[in-house]
């Protein structure tokens, strides 16, 4: 039965292949090893793809625990997967800008917040598997403890991602480059909306609303919390990843042809 949460689900399937492909464009155009946020990008829209896919499953298996173990776990933990993307994208920004991450207790924030948001991710899929689990046994669904600790983490790592950003972007935008600048529009706009869809999840977890549930809840609610969240973050980090790397691409490019006309001229390769 084709109902307004399955039309919703088919039309997330359709958008991430879309995303999917592009990812898979790039990655092919610039190797594996430049194209980090790419990859979480692609593996992000996998994730929702196969979200998709287990929900439209339950049309034919509605009592299958395992069908909707699947769609509970790569709905809530794919969050996880656009945290990244946004340190991945922030330490490009930096590396472009000549600046460093801050410290936190003396440590590289970069590094201490992508333990958090791994630690996040195993928790979610843990508490995921666990609460579904469970409801195989009382016939009812209620989050569990595992999966709240799992948003917890996710909140701070979302706010020590603000932290970095408002540090690394404010010395981004001082260098003056077109790119720089749009990167302080483009994640002045996706963290906020991150900020929504945590909050989602958030509410889900520990109010334990029915409206709020990823399961039995509201699909406009869900569709304006946190699916359209998910779709204009992705939109804009792609393309915030796409100029980054072509701006790369052409910075080489002038490089190696100075190496030459240096070379051609003097016998010597310019120092770089």
């Amino acid at each position: 039965m084709l109902t307004e949460r399955n039309a919703v689900f088919i039309a997330v399937l359709i958008f991430y292949t879309g995303t999917a492909i592009f990812s898979t464009i790039r990655l092919i155009q610039h190797g594996l090893r430049k194209t980090a946020s790419e990859r979480i990008l692609l593996v992000f829209s996998i994730g929702r793809i196969l979200c998709a896919a287990f929900q439209l499953a339950t049309i034919s298996y509605p009592t299958n625990t395992s069908v909707w173990a699947g769609y509970v776990t790569t709905f809530s933990i794919c969050v996880s997967l656009l945290l990244s993307a946004s340190l991945v994208l922030l330490r490009r920004l930096a590396q472009r800008a000549g600046t460093d991450f801050p410290q936190v207790a003396g440590r590289d924030s970069m590094k201490f917040c992508q333990i958090l948001v791994t630690v996040g991710l195993i928790l979610g899929i843990a508490g995921g598997i666990r609460a579904t689990s469970n409801w195989g046994s009382t016939g009812s669904y209620k989050p569990d403890s595992i999966q709240k600790a799992s948003i917890i983490i996710f909140i701070i790592s979302w706010a020590l991602i603000v932290f970095m950003a408002i540090h690394t972007l404010g010395k981004a935008r001082a260098a003056g480059s077109q790119t720089q600048k749009i990167a302080v529009g483009v994640f002045a706009i996706s963290l906020p909306l991150l900020a929504v869809r945590i909050a989602y999840s958030a509410v889900s977890i520990f109010a334990n609303l029915r409206s709020f549930s990823s399961i039995y809840g509201n699909v406009t609610i869900m569709l304006c919390m946190a699916l359209i969240e998910e779709a204009i973050v992705v939109l804009m980090y792609q393309a915030l990843g796409f100029v980054t790397l072509e701006e790369g691409a052409r910075g080489r490019s002038i490089d190696s042809d100075l190496d030459q006309l240096s070379m051609a001229e003097t016998g010597v390769v310019a120092s770089k």
